[in-house]
């Protein structure tokens, strides 16, 4: 079965911009890892809720997602890239979850 890992952020205005670009980055790594079925990225419009930004990566199976999660945390060790630092430094919220996907 998929799993989708779905990340969910409070993203303020001015740390927008840098957020896209780094969002951008890890997304065409994601893109070239095995098991990667495909991702979006939301910025959101209308609603309710203080989460401004949402992005979903879908895998083919629980061992694509784990090879990917290996796989990123070894891309960022070798470019030095800390992401609790740029969440920190940049003042943004995340909540992480990752679910089972089938369709309706």
């Amino acid at each position: 079965m998929e799993k989708v890992l779905i990340d969910a952020f409070v993203v303020p205005e001015e740390s927008k911009a840098a957020f896209l670009g780094v969002a951008r980055d890890v997304q065409l790594f994601l893109k070239s890892l095995p098991g990667f079925v495909e991702g979006f990225l939301f910025e959101k419009k209308e609603g309710d809720t203080r989460y401004n930004f949402l992005t979903t990566a879908v895998w083919r199976d629980e061992a694509a997602l784990e090879n990917a999660r290996q796989a990123v945390a070894a891309e960022f060790q070798k470019k030095g890239f800390n992401p609790q630092e740029i969440v920190r430094r940049l003042g943004i919220e995340r909540l992480r979850s990752v679910c089972e996907r089938s369709p309706y």
